[in-house]
């Protein structure tokens, strides 16, 4: 069976966020005018790419959402879940899956892909999800007494290791415009020649 939970982390957490850190490192690299016809081009295609990766992500969640409700649950979970979907709360089941379907498809406008804070704008939601920002407001009023200093003493990462996923996090989302670049190129060619 596919892992769908695995492929959606992938999407959100490597390719979305390597939009984030590549679009810093193009920034930089524009602010220092490098083959600045080049990245122009390039960064086109990475515009293009996370549009895609918008629209996939949406599709991979329906469809794990249809999977899950047609074959894994009980027939329970099943009435508790079309519960949850007509009930006074549904919107909360389909709002961040369409707000981070919305915030990729902004990536279309000029305005918001020639600014790097737009950018990032549209990055950082992907990173602080609304389950993790409730769990984060409803735990401040006690992480500042001291019976509670030892709960998260180990983080679950070193610092080596998120600063080496800055560049890995790049290089990846960089892969995916290139095969992206490439197929786009191959069905033109393809095209042409069957047109021909």
């Amino acid at each position: 069976m596919v892992d769908f939970d695995f492929i959606l982390h992938f999407i959100r957490i490597d390719l979305i966020l390597g939009f984030g850190w590549y679009t810093v490192l193009f920034f930089t690299l524009k602010l220092f005018k490098y083959k600045k016809d080049l990245l122009t081009e390039f960064d086109k295609d990475a515009c293009k790419t996370f549009v895609f990766l918008g629209i996939l992500f949406a599709i991979v969640w329906l469809l794990a959402v249809t999977v899950d409700f047609v074959v894994i649950m009980t027939e329970e979970e099943k009435t508790q879940f079309l519960n949850r979907l007509t009930g006074e709360y549904s919107f909360s089941i389909w709002l961040q899956p369409l707000f981070w379907l919305i915030l990729t498809q902004l990536v279309r406008f000029n305005i918001i892909r020639k600014f790097l804070f737009f950018r990032i704008l549209i990055v950082v939601p992907f990173i602080i999800t609304f389950e993790r920002f409730v769990i984060i407001v409803t735990s401040l009023h006690r992480d500042y007494l001291p019976s509670s200093w030892t709960i998260y003493n180990y983080i679950g990462f070193t610092w080596w290791e998120f600063l080496l996923s800055i560049p890995v996090k790049a290089i990846e989302f960089s892969l995916i415009v290139f095969v992206y670049k490439y197929a786009n190129q191959s069905i033109l060619k393809f095209k042409t020649v069957n047109h021909n």
